[in-house]
């Protein structure tokens, strides 16, 4: 995930796309919409791990936005909207075009592919249904290169407007709908509304005949939209000789890739389906009207597709969300230990003992280790009767105590440095997961004197580079009114500890005129200052 940007969502009118960096800083005063942006995170994690009938669960486990009503900026457009910036890859394409019978091709789900890598990017937009209580993507937008899909649903769930540059899908004359969510998933699923009892083997005997009865869903991974591929079929023929064989045209149709115009319009010519083909599409530039029909098409058929993989993309980079809220809890004397499998420190920090617990003893060692260097503390695990403690242990005092008989600081920073560490180890399952690894962290400063701060920022550096090299791509999103914090930042890229194009620095400010919360990005060069700094921002703060 390489941008976010938020519409209408309590205070934040509109934040333009926001890089998420190695390093991403918030900073604002108090009520300027920071806390509301990093909590956006945790909230799409909530999202996808219950099974709920709308895109979002505005209330839940680890934040509440209360509901729609309460999350959505009074007086504005009656919509809130979630965008998101990432890239698509381009995947093995395997050769289907020779000497393959259609029963093999059955088989070949992976039939489409892309044909470049290109920039996506997504946007929803929810809406409220008032008598029903409940939400609905009422829109759905997906832009990449230079072509643009738009899907438009009503609060009833059919789709209101399907357009793919300048095709409107609904003059075909099909009907769709938007069916109910899928547990752990954000984005809807798209489904035909269907005449007849059977009519994927209609069709494909309409289109290629009796010799070709198949269901047109065995074909290809997701179920195309048998109308736009019947009309892409047809489209497609009229470019073959006429005594194209139907498992010729099939082979042509599945040979077709997505990407930009030119990588498509090069596609097409490459296609090796006979002189007649290669005659009539030679001529053909990104300009011609057939060549552009044609691609639409291709790319209305091609939605299913997307909107699955682009809803993967978001699933999988929710899940992978860890969230810490600013208030943690008080540390205790003893904790019962239960039979519970604990993969993450909860956000309030509850659970952490019994995560340590659950470590193992190699686990535990090298985060007591990885503390003692970074903090000049450890922590360890005593069991004794059905109960543990957490005892600590100082370099300056050189005594093992309970963690309730400590300062208030540690019972603070522990469950962050706790999930920092295990976010970035390579002794967990996190490295086997592609995507995007992300810890939101509301105000770690809290309690902290000014050198536990700057303790803190050089675990976070630390943790990147441990990060990195474990192959885990982790980014750091950060609350907070610390100018230690900042200015420790600066420090380290002075030093050459990391690179001033792996820190964000994003500033949240209320407008004078208007209110409106405008955000603008700062950063540091490569001597550690500010670019960008507005004069006085931490002796304006209001911390």
């Amino acid at each position: 995930m390489d941008s976010i940007r938020i519409e209408r969502l309590r205070c934040l009118s509109d934040t333009g796309y926001v890089q998420i960096k190695p390093i991403t800083v918030l900073l604002g005063q108090n009520n300027s919409g920071k806390s509301t942006f990093l909590r956006f995170f945790p909230l799409l994690k909530q999202s996808i791990e219950s099974r709920t009938t709308g895109p979002i669960l505005w209330y839940g486990r680890l934040v509440d936005f209360g509901n729609f009503y309460n999350a959505h900026q009074t007086g504005a457009e009656k919509t809130i909207s979630f965008s998101f910036k990432f890239t698509l890859e381009v995947g093995e394409r395997r050769n289907i075009t020779n000497n393959l019978n259609v029963s093999a091709l059955i088989y070949r789900h992976e039939a489409f592919s892309l044909l470049n890598t290109f920039d996506m990017y997504l946007t929803i937009e929810i809406s409220e249904d008032k008598e029903k209580e409940t939400t609905w993507a009422s829109k759905v937008i997906l832009q990449f290169e230079d072509s643009k899909i738009k899907l438009e649903f009503n609060k009833n769930k059919n789709v209101s407007g399907f357009t793919v540059n300048s095709l409107n899908v609904l003059e075909l004359g099909n009907r769709y709908v938007c069916s109910v969510f899928n547990s752990r998933s954000i984005l809807p699923v798209i489904n035909e509304i269907r005449q007849s009892n059977d009519p994927e083997s209609d069709l494909a005997s309409s289109l290629f005949g009796a010799s070709l009865i198949i269901p047109i869903s065995h074909i290809f991974r997701i179920r195309p939209f048998t109308k736009i591929f019947q009309t892409l079929v047809e489209k497609t023929k009229l470019n073959l000789h006429y005594s194209t064989t139907p498992e010729n045209i099939l082979k042509t149709i599945l040979a077709f890739g997505l990407g930009s115009s030119e990588k498509m319009l090069k596609n097409i010519q490459e296609i090796n389906s006979g002189q007649t083909w290669q005659k009539k599409t030679k001529k053909w530039t990104i300009e011609t009207k057939e060549f552009q029909d044609l691609r639409n098409l291709i790319i209305a058929n091609l939605v299913p597709f997307l909107m699955e993989k682009c809803d993967e993309v978001l699933v999988n980079f929710s899940k992978q969300v860890s969230y810490i809220g600013p208030l943690r809890a008080t540390a205790e004397r003893y904790y019962r230990i239960q039979d519970l499998a604990v993969d993450e420190v909860d956000y309030q920090g509850r659970n952490l003992t019994m995560f340590l617990h659950n470590l193992t003893p190699k686990q535990r060692e090298e985060f007591a280790s990885w503390t003692l260097l970074h903090f000049g503390f450890r922590a360890s695990i005593e069991a004794s009767l059905g109960h543990i403690s957490l005892k600590i242990y100082t370099e300056e005092s050189n005594k093992i105590l309970n963690i309730a008989d400590t300062g208030f600081g540690f019972s603070q920073i522990l469950p962050i440095i706790t999930q920092l560490w295990f976010l970035s180890s390579s002794s967990k399952p996190h490295q086997r997961i592609l995507g995007t690894v992300t810890y939101a962290i509301e105000q770690p400063e809290l309690h902290l004197h000014p050198r536990l701060q700057g303790n803190l920022t050089d675990a976070l550096i630390a943790s990147i580079k441990v990060a990195k090299n474990n192959n885990i791509n982790l980014r750091l999103v950060i609350e907070t009114h610390s100018e230690v914090l900042v200015n420790r930042l600066g420090t380290l890229v002075a030093e050459g500890e990391i690179s001033p194009n792996e820190i964000s620095i994003v500033l949240f400010e209320p407008s004078d005129k208007s209110k409106e919360i405008t955000i603008r990005n700062s950063h540091f060069d490569s001597d550690g200052y500010l670019v960008d700094w507005p004069l006085g921002f931490f002796d304006m703060d209001i911390v």
